[in-house]
């Protein structure tokens, strides 16, 4: 099993030709399956477009490289409606809330353990108290964007309750977030070539919504401030500013047009 953080910043590196293609920047989860389904390549150049690498694709995860056969099984992620479900939603894990099946607040994920050899998620690792456990992916019910519910681990309170407060905390920060969604502040044109990052949106999105400058959509979207983005249309930073989610993020992905 490795620990996400042995995987993250692997070379990799192609057997046919011996050359390196890149280093893991990112990777994919299925919250469903509890699987490493793509890893994201970090790419000397972003003129392309972002790139993935499926599981299935990599022939072994060492500690110095990612191997993989060729350069060929490297895809662009606008190719692959799979890869943009899985990044539709946004299943990190990491840094999540752990809650018991009956309710209790017990700690937040450090770590998730892979199983390099399945790409399965084997265990994950959760902090509370200042004491670090871990829990195997049998035992774990949901997947969340925001909570990691489990069951069959210690569900009476670490000591005291001490969770209340966080429950208050995750609560609060809810509301607020609802409150910020709901009414919107009006979004500040980017200077071109330039993305804004305070959208939510993460750092491998960003890099998407750079790549889309310049591009042209198959068809007609509409974005997220009700303008609408016509098919044929080159797309300009001014546009990018108003993309503010991710289901329009990956509409535009889906229908751009091929060189």
């Amino acid at each position: 099993m490795k620990p996400t953080k042995e995987i993250m910043g692997l070379r990799i590196i192609s057997i046919s030709d011996g050359t390196q293609t890149g280093v893991v920047k990112d990777f994919v989860l299925n919250p469903q399956e509890k699987t490493l389904d793509f890893v994201i390549v970090d790419q000397p150049t972003d003129y392309f477009g972002a790139k993935i690498i499926a599981f299935k694709d990599i022939l072994g995860v060492g500690e110095f490289a990612m191997t993989i056969p060729n350069p060929n099984v490297i895809q662009d992620v606008a190719q692959n409606v799979d890869a943009q479900k899985l990044l539709n939603l946004d299943t990190r894990v990491i840094g999540t809330k752990v809650l018991t099946k009956k309710g209790q607040l017990i700690g937040e994920v450090t770590e998730i353990l892979i199983d390099e050899e399945t790409g399965r998620i084997a265990a994950c690792i959760f902090k509370t108290n200042n004491q670090e456990h871990e829990i195997g992916a049998e035992k774990v019910i949901t997947l969340g964007k925001e909570l990691l519910i489990v069951e069959g681990f210690n569900e009476e309170p670490i000591q005291g309750k001490p969770q209340i407060g966080n429950v208050e905390s995750v609560s609060n920060s809810a509301v607020t977030e609802a409150k910020e969604q709901a009414a919107p502040a009006p979004a500040p044109v980017p200077a071109p070539g330039e993305v804004e990052a305070d959208k939510g949106f993460n750092l491998f999105e960003q890099r998407q919504l750079q790549y889309f400058i310049g591009k042209i959509v198959e068809k007609d979207i509409v974005l997220d401030n009700g303008n609408v983005l016509r098919a044929g249309e080159r797309i300009t930073p001014e546009m990018i500013s108003f993309i503010t989610s991710r289901s329009t993020l990956m509409e535009i992905t889906s229908h751009l047009q091929k060189n």
